[in-house]
């Protein structure tokens, strides 16, 4: 009999395969846009060659300047840079800026060391500190690029003269972890506890009057200032411990910080994607949104990810909008890695997940370019969504496991497969390859692969648990629906 594999869109990684059972549970550069049909992420194609920028880049902004030049600013451990639309890179570095770390470091205790330095799994104490790597923050102020990056703490501007370095902000605070630009027109200069904001739209002006708008304030949270958002209602203040939301008030106080949601901190200066009046970001444990308040997001990978990420270099994640597919991607460093390697991916359109694998260290929203520009750790710049060139990387997904189907018999049942029936939009673009086991964690019997033609493709082999893997095989926008399985029962001898 013909059986559909009907797939919900999406994968389910928590917990056991068999949990994924009937529903997709690995992938890599795939997605489901229209939550129907499965289709590649598009491709990439070279903007800068490695070797282009010195140091690891893990900051990116894109702006329009009042002439309507395009430009990147990029913030790498060692230096600041820039990239106008043509591709030619400017380096902006402050003169004397003190360059950061590659890497997070740190001393003794579980998680404090570098993977493979001891043995995994033996309990350690909580004993030390981990010294993050070294990330900027960057923000637009009207048509120049300003910036931060701990721990050298002065805040920067640079005012679009590709002979000028940056300059340090007159009368700025030091000390800075970071800023962020509210709606405004001030700048936040973040400091471990504490807020400061020039005046407004005068970025020299940080001496509170009567009558100017500059001023600080204290956030009492037991973690460390890491970051802020803007968004519509406010600016989010993230901490290692908690969440803040600063809401202007106008004089005399200015703005008012309410907390937003406790035990919800972020990993890294880079983890939160801003969707107009909402936020979502990745903890240390999970996932979250602020929507009016903060909660858990659910997440179908969560425990795929959280338990193979590097955590000593959580400082690393760097997440950015892919805001033509409504996706949100995570770039981290998987825990055989120590830089990033791989990415999850929320799409709040259709509320689903999926993950793979890809050597991303920051990327930046369509818009101002035509395209997601990301960069990886050689240096290189890379325009994505643009063709269907994933280096020669092969898109897939793979199911997890299917049992005999119907109520008599059930998963006792063994079945015989003698065919598939593929659906493709273009026939000759995809290829299957199945996996038969016998009982869960068995060795699994591999079957194939089998190119997908427009009629049906004869196998025959017998299993009790059946797995399906569909891999996108032309450098094309495939699509792929659902399959049918020709299916006999067979009884246990």
């Amino acid at each position: 009999m013909l059986v559909n594999v009907d797939l919900a869109p999406g994968v389910y990684a928590n917990g056991t395969a068999r949990q994924a059972k009937n529903r997709w549970r690995l992938s890599n550069l795939v997605r489901w846009p229209d939550g129907q049909n499965l289709q590649p992420v598009g491709g990439w194609i070279t903007r800068i060659t490695a070797g282009a920028l010195s140091g690891l880049a893990r900051s990116v902004v894109a702006w329009i300047d009042n002439t309507s030049t395009r430009w990147l600013g990029i913030g790498t451990h060692s230096g600041l840079y820039v990239m106008s639309a043509s591709g030619a890179i400017s380096n902006i570095t402050p003169t004397g800026f003190a360059a950061g770390y590659a890497d997070a470091s740190a001393g003794g205790g579980y998680g404090s060391s570098f993977y493979g330095q001891s043995t995994y799994g033996t309990p350690r104490a909580d004993t030390s500190n981990v010294t993050p790597a070294s990330v900027w923050t960057l923000d637009v102020w009207g048509q120049f690029l300003v910036g931060c990056m701990q721990p050298e703490g002065r805040l920067y501007i640079w005012e679009l003269d590709t002979a000028q370095g940056a300059l340090p902000i007159t009368n700025a605070p030091t000390g800075c972890v970071g800023l962020v630009v509210t709606d405004e027109r001030f700048i936040f200069a973040l400091r471990e506890r504490n807020v400061a904001w020039c005046a407004q739209g005068n970025e020299a002006d940080w001496s509170p009057t009567a009558s100017n708008q500059a001023g600080d304030q204290d956030i009492d949270t037991a973690g460390q200032i890491m970051c802020g958002k803007p968004i519509t209602g406010g600016t989010l203040i993230f901490t290692t411990a908690d969440v803040w939301i600063a809401r202007y008030q106008g004089l005399p106080t200015v703005y008012g910080f309410y907390k937003a949601g406790a035990d919800c901190g972020i990993v890294s200066k880079g983890a939160a994607v801003a969707l107009d009046s909402r936020c979502v970001w990745m903890g240390p444990d999970g996932f979250y949104i602020y929507n009016g308040y903060v909660q858990s997001l659910p997440s179908d990978v969560a425990d795929y990810v959280f338990s193979n990420i590097n955590r000593q270099q959580f400082s690393k994640v760097s997440a950015f909008h892919n805001a033509g597919f409504n996706e949100v991607w995570w770039f981290y460093p998987s825990g055989s890695s120590n830089e990033n390697d791989s990415y999850a991916v929320w799409n709040y359109q259709r509320n689903i997940w999926y993950f793979g694998s890809l050597q991303r260290t920051c990327g930046v929203v369509p818009g101002v370019f035509t395209y997601p520009v990301c960069i990886d750790a050689d240096g290189g710049v890379w325009e994505h969504e643009n063709g269907w060139n994933w280096s020669g990387a092969t898109p897939y997904a793979q199911s997890g496991p299917f049992e005999w189907p119907g109520e008599m018999g059930g998963a006792d049942r063994r079945m015989m497969v003698k065919g598939f029936v593929g659906d493709e939009a273009v026939q000759g673009q995809s290829q299957a390859t199945f996996y038969g086991r016998e009982w869960p964690n068995a060795t699994a019997t591999t079957f194939g692969p089998y190119t997908i033609s427009s009629a049906p493709v004869d196998v025959l082999f017998t299993t009790r648990e059946l797995e399906m893997k569909v891999e996108i095989t032309a450098p094309a926008d495939a699509r792929v629906g659902t399959f049918q399985l020709d299916l006999q029962s067979v009884n246990r001898r």
